[in-house]
């Protein structure tokens, strides 16, 4: 099976099917059924299919509203995956306009696209609908509310580190982190910022953003070899998109 048109809610009845026929725990069917339609675990098959089904909500305000061609466009200059993805877009002449993730999805497998190109894709699809969020949210009372430091905050300041060489992602290794422990990431391969690891999984890194101090407190999930323990490692293994 392929996880071509599934939702959780065929996951759930198939694993429930399986688990009379096979006297196994709902858990178990639960792993079997979601490996079954093509995704590593039920907790992948979870996210991605909830995620799925956030990012096909219809945006009201068309007016203002970018689209993911011309979004994917602006990031044509960057060294990254999203960067090889978007000037692949633009060598592409018959490159469509879409507004949900599994049609372009569905074009790349017509085209025979690498596997990289649609991880790439997918990731490009998240930050562009958060970019889509982010915008909707109004700026009432920016000027006179502001959210008040933390009292406790981590000590550790932003550190700018020159000439990191960027680690290409198939040469990426991982760092072990377990909740509570001090590390960094990068944005952009020059500056370090301190983070707390607050959430752990076979995927990925959930932390809690300690500076600047306006943003402290802000949670992010990252993939494993994006969170390290040193700013420099952090720059060499900067995140990617």
């Amino acid at each position: 099976m392929k996880n071509k048109q599934h939702t959780l809610a065929y996951i759930k009845r198939q694993a429930k099917k399986l688990k009379k026929e096979s006297s196994i725990s709902h858990t178990e069917a639960l792993e079997i059924i979601s490996k079954l339609c093509g995704y590593s675990n039920w907790m992948h098959c979870y996210r991605s299919l909830n995620q799925q089904k956030t990012d096909e909500v219809k945006i009201v305000d068309e007016s203002v509203e970018l689209s993911f061609t011309n979004w994917l466009k602006r990031h044509s200059n960057r060294n990254s995956p999203l960067g090889d993805l978007a000037q692949d877009t633009i060598r592409d002449k018959t490159w469509p306009s879409y507004n949900s993730l599994n049609d372009y999805r569905f074009y790349l497998s017509a085209r025979n696209a690498s596997y990289a190109a649609v991880e790439a894709l997918g990731r490009a699809w998240k930050s562009y609908r958060a970019y889509l969020r982010r915008k909707k949210v109004p700026n009432l009372n920016k000027r006179t509310t502001k959210k008040p430091a933390p009292k406790n905050y981590d000590q550790r300041k932003i550190v700018y580190v020159r000439d990191a060489a960027p680690v290409q992602l198939g040469k990426r290794t991982v760092e072990k982190f377990v909740p509570g422990d001090k590390a960094w990431i990068s944005w952009d391969g020059q500056k370090a910022i301190p983070v707390t690891v607050t959430e752990v999984n076979d995927r990925h890194y959930s932390l809690k953003i300690e500076r600047p101090i306006k943003k402290a407190g802000s949670s992010h999930f990252l993939y494993l070899d994006e969170v390290r323990s040193t700013p420099e490692l952090a720059c060499m293994n900067y995140v990617t998109f």
